[in-house]
């Protein structure tokens, strides 16, 4: 990946920080005092144990990390432009689960293009990032 200071790179900088914020918000999230009790509650009454927040706080600080070694050390370009993919499809498919399936147009259709605006400027720098490492 080229490694010049300039629009791409500030852009591949914010996605990594956003990236691992949101991957240390969803783990000191998931082991707070008030989302295990939620677990528990959900365990005792048949609910699922929430494993799909923690698996994505992961991914997200992976992510993260990822993006921001690539712009110091050297990463193959064919692996780099690989593992941005993922994270693209990752982030596309949360999208998907997060705004069509589990509630299109919720909780109101005024409201729901608002939310789900900014995570669309998100996929479009992971693309962007993505074509620029090509």
């Amino acid at each position: 990946m080229k490694r010049s200071i300039n629009s791409f790179f500030f852009l591949q900088i914010s996605l990594a920080l956003m990236f691992i914020a949101l991957g240390i918000l969803g783990i000191n999230s998931f082991n707070s005092g008030g989302a295990e009790f939620m677990r528990g509650m959900n365990k005792t009454f048949g609910g699922n144990s929430d494993f799909i927040p923690i698996l994505m706080a992961i991914i997200e600080l992976v992510a993260g990390a990822l993006l921001l070694v690539s712009l110091f050390a050297p990463i193959p370009e064919k692996l780099m432009s690989l593992l941005l993919l993922i994270i693209f499809i990752f982030w596309a498919v949360n999208i998907v689960l997060l705004f069509i399936v589990d509630g299109l147009f919720e909780p109101n259709f005024i409201q729901w293009p608002a939310e789900i605006s900014p995570q669309l400027v998100i996929l479009t720098s992971l693309w962007i990032v993505y074509r620029n490492g090509e």
